[in-house]
């Protein structure tokens, strides 16, 4: 194939031989069935602590009774009620969420938690396969003449997606993460497909907006990219969520999520390890606090610290995304990158919450051979850099354990931001080599 052809013409080499593809199946299909009988199997009849599913439960019932969701005490006493020992964690989502829940809550709670769990393990199954046909449109799009190195990613994609940490603590917790991961990740594929972003995208930036509020930026960007009707879609769909919440609690429901769900989390210290945006990290640094004996205390340096890394950080990425023109084989990259950013930036980065940036690594890593293929000597480098990125921050790196919470130990409960951090260089890097990966 020559190097020299539009990206936009080319196609993905022939298959691989028969060896390696019927290899690569088997290492999906095992990942699959282990992750199905040891992981959503063994917990849907042991069901784990109640945490987040349980204030999205409660918060249904309350819904269901016309009272606030984001009324703290309410939640943390149905909870008392249900035979939980401790206070529920608050409800922070927008208030279409809890009006989906109440079916839900008119269910038994073990019942609900179950269902839940499932739902959450089909949006994962669906992940992986959005993200699947994202590296075959990606990899036609680049002309990547080893099929083999495609089959070979996507098996190991597979298998650390569902060994990853962040993946594990989602079915644990109950949280969103699953749903984050099939909405972004299929987002990323219309990006790339050939007739683009369309009605189906839209509705995916809906439900991944809806479900974590902050994906909301990623509907300008997909409209800046050509997807025009996508993010349009997006925002009539969020405004007709809306309403049936406007007519079942009235127009203050508004002024309630603010002053109850969003405004204290900004304001609020929250540095468990269990955070892993910057913010977080930084706090576990300099602030000390009953639960971490940061090293240092110098809250005001934490203060200035968050913000100007994030402004530089931010800055970074709007730099690279105000390209005029980017080839479609990389708009997954450049998404990527955004997600990345999103996460770090994000004041609550729970680690079940990195399942929405599991894609991005396959999504850097084809054309980083596609540039290897071309002779760029700089791939290679860069590729083991996302690998290492990848790993930290999918790996089960026990933060917990409380050791880790005095001094200059804190530093390693900030391995999954690390992670994050190598792998949005990575992407960083691949943008800003465009011409030496495709041609236009």
């Amino acid at each position: 194939m020559n190097p020299s052809q539009p990206a936009s013409t080319t196609s993905l080499a022939a298959s691989p031989p028969r060896a390696v593809r019927g290899l690569c199946i088997g290492i999906a299909a095992a990942a699959v069935a282990e992750f199905l009988i040891a992981t959503t199997g063994v917990q849907i009849r042991r069901l784990p602590p109640s945490t987040d599913f349980a204030s999205y439960y409660l918060a249904g019932a309350q819904a269901r009774d016309r009272l606030s969701p984001y009324d703290r005490d309410a939640i943390a006493a149905r909870g008392h009620v249900l035979g939980f020992a401790h206070d529920q964690f608050p409800f922070l989502y927008p208030p279409p969420f809890a009006l989906a829940m109440q079916p839900f809550a008119s269910m038994p709670y073990p019942r609900a938690r179950q269902v839940w769990m499932l739902l959450a393990t089909a949006a994962l199954l669906a992940g992986l396969a959005a993200t699947l046909a994202l590296m075959r449109a990606q990899a036609r799009r680049l002309g990547v003449r080893d099929a083999s190195v495609v089959w070979f990613i996507g098996a190991a994609f597979i298998a650390m997606a569902l060994n990853s940490t962040s993946v594990h603590n989602d079915v644990r917790a109950g949280s969103v993460g699953a749903i984050l991961f099939a909405s972004i990740a299929f987002t990323a594929y219309a990006l790339v497909r050939e007739r683009g972003p369309s009605t189906s995208a839209g509705v995916a930036l809906a439900i991944a907006t809806l479900s974590k509020l902050t994906p909301a930026a990623l509907i300008p960007y997909c409209m800046w990219r050509g997807g025009r009707r996508a993010g349009i879609v997006g925002i009539v769909l969020l405004g007709l969520a809306v309403l049936p919440a406007l007519v079942h609690w009235g127009p203050g429901i508004v002024a309630e999520y603010w002053r109850h769900a969003l405004a204290p989390s900004l304001q609020d210290e929250v540095a468990p390890p269990m955070n892993q945006s910057l913010d977080a990290f930084l706090s576990r640094l300099l602030v000390p606090s009953a639960a971490i004996a940061a090293p240092f205390d110098a809250p005001r340096l934490k203060q200035v610290l968050a913000i100007g890394l994030g402004l530089a950080l931010a800055a970074c990425v709007l730099q690279r995304v105000a390209a005029r023109r980017r080839a479609p084989a990389l708009l997954p990259v450049e998404l990527g990158l955004v997600v990345l950013a999103m996460l770090v930036l994000m004041k609550l980065t729970w680690v079940h919450t990195l399942s929405a940036m599991l894609w991005v690594w396959p999504a850097v890593m084809l054309p980083l051979q596609r540039a290897s293929e071309n002779g760029a000597r700089w791939a290679r480098r860069t590729a083991l850099i996302a690998c290492v990125g990848f790993f930290l921050a999918a790996a089960h790196v026990p933060i917990l354990w409380p050791p880790l919470r005095h001094g200059a130990a804190v530093v390693v409960t900030g391995v999954h931001l690390f992670g994050l951090l190598l792998l949005g260089w990575a992407c960083w890097r691949v943008l800003g080599r465009e011409s030496e990966i495709v041609t236009r």
